[in-house]
């Protein structure tokens, strides 16, 4: 009976092992092979594409620039004081430092100190007594009681008296008066203050005349022989995007560094349109040399041990081409090559990445 009960648990085992190898075949295996065939079946890579910029490349002209920072300051001649030949006294001012004043508008009203009106009493005491003393001579001279020179000195005595009082009298020191603007300025300085005794020929007001400015910008001293009279600068304002760009024309040169800056200042005439304002900041660029030839952007150009190169984008792939550099600023750069032509598309951004017959896609975003 023990014989009977091991054999059927023998045969129980043996087929609950060919379950178990049947199960494993028919999922297992059939996995294995599904993921080899995938595998097998796979395309083959068709090798990187590099995503580039591209830009054309230009046949014109280069122009190299030195960059220079400068200030708006008045014009030779254009700055106007204004003075009275008089001691005087400050009644009103009408104006402030930084306005804009027409021609004939009113600036200060002033008047006589009391020293000046006590010269202009002097001075008209002395024509008084003068008027008279050559009349009495006149009479003497008519009487026959004096002579010809005697009557000769009182007259030239009145006639001095006379214009003294008259000179006085024409500058006004006579009597209280307004000053007004002789041309369209703008006030600078006022150097007054109202209530103020103001010595004769003192300063009260300075003022520029209107569209009588200029830049004065300091040049490097080893760029300094290469700007000249005559030659233009084209100025704006620093620090403002997309500023208005005004052409000015060296007007001087200076033989000598500033002492503070180091620097050569260079004086430039601006057009009397220019819209700059009085000692604001700008920014100038001088074109000191140019050259004709292809053109293409820095960023194109690539250096390899003693050569440079450019790569150009045709049919999707990149082409790689040996140049030679020309005249180059801070943006572009003259390349020399026999196998560039203009209006062919040369790779400005993602080249650093590229090798000869490589394919390229070109990224906009880029």
């Amino acid at each position: 009976m023990k014989q009977k009960v091991s054999n059927l648990l023998f045969v129980l085992a043996a087929a609950a092992l060919l379950a178990g190898g049947y199960w494993w075949f028919s999922h297992g295996g059939q996995q294995t092979a599904q993921d080899a065939s995938t595998t097998a079946n796979a395309e083959p890579s068709e090798g990187p594409v590099a995503p580039v910029k591209i830009a054309p490349i230009n046949k014109g002209t280069i122009v190299k620039e030195i960059t220079v920072y400068g200030t708006i300051v008045p014009a030779a001649g254009a700055v106007q004081t204004t003075t009275v030949s008089f001691e005087s006294r400050v009644r009103r001012i009408l104006v402030t430092e930084g306005q804009q004043v027409s021609r004939g508008d009113p600036l200060l009203d002033i008047e006589p100190s009391p020293e000046t009106n006590l010269q202009v009493e002097q001075a008209r005491n002395e024509y008084e007594a003068a008027q008279k003393a050559f009349q009495f001579m006149q009479q003497r001279f008519d009487l026959k009681l004096a002579t010809n020179d005697q009557l000769l000195q009182t007259k030239q005595a009145l006639e001095q008296a006379q214009t003294k009082l008259e000179s006085m009298r024409r500058r006004g020191s006579a009597s209280p008066r307004t000053i007004h603007a002789e041309v369209a300025s703008l006030i600078t300085k006022v150097g007054v203050q109202e209530g103020a005794i103001v010595p004769a020929g003192n300063t009260m007001i300075e003022m520029v005349a209107e569209n009588r400015l200029e830049a004065r910008i300091g040049v490097e001293p080893e760029d300094s022989d290469k700007v000249k009279p005559g030659q233009e600068v084209s100025l704006a304002r620093v620090n403002a995007s997309g500023a208005e760009t005004t052409i000015g024309q060296i007007r001087k040169v200076s033989r000598s560094a500033d002492a503070a800056t180091r620097l050569v200042q260079v004086f430039t005439a601006l057009p009397s349109t220019s819209r700059f304002l009085l000692g604001e900041y700008v920014l100038g660029k001088i074109p000191i040399t140019s050259a004709n030839g292809l053109i293409v952007p820095r960023s194109a150009v690539l250096p390899q041990e003693d050569h440079y190169f450019v790569f150009t984008v045709k049919n999707g792939s990149a082409k790689q081409h040996t140049v030679r550099l020309g005249l180059q600023n801070e943006k572009d750069v003259a390349v020399i090559a026999a196998d560039l032509q203009p209006g062919d598309l040369v790779v400005t951004l993602g080249n650093y990445e590229l090798r000869d017959g490589m394919a390229v896609k070109v990224d906009k975003s880029r």
